[in-house]
């Protein structure tokens, strides 16, 4: 499984993989063990993340104020109706990562 690329940190298989600095009894995971491991933690957090934006897209569709600051603040950020909503362009819109925090930190708790 050498990609032939090196990485410059350290990763959190790395550091389940490597013997050193384990208590005696560590046993270190298969690879199998690993990707099935992997494979639990994203289909919950996909689930998570499906859960918190069917409900952020409720609460903007419910709340005729919420959608026309949603929409204005989309509009202002992305006149061009046919251009790509870029991810790193929407982080920078308030509002919208506002909303979208606030409704995971509500789904969170």
């Amino acid at each position: 499984m050498d990609s032939g690329h090196t990485e410059t940190r350290p990763s959190i298989f790395q550091a389940l993989l490597s013997p050193q600095e384990k208590d005696k009894d560590y046993v270190v995971p298969t690879v199998d063990d690993l990707k099935d491991e992997a494979y639990s933690i994203l289909a919950a957090s996909a689930d998570t993340t499906g859960n918190a934006m069917t409900v952020a897209a409720y609460q903007v569709v419910s709340n005729p104020e919420i959608y026309k600051q949603v929409r204005r603040e989309l509009e202002a950020g992305f006149p061009d109706p046919n251009e790509r909503l870029d991810f790193v362009r929407l982080e920078t819109l308030p509002y919208l990562v506002g909303l979208l925090s606030f409704d995971l930190e509500t789904i969170d708790s």
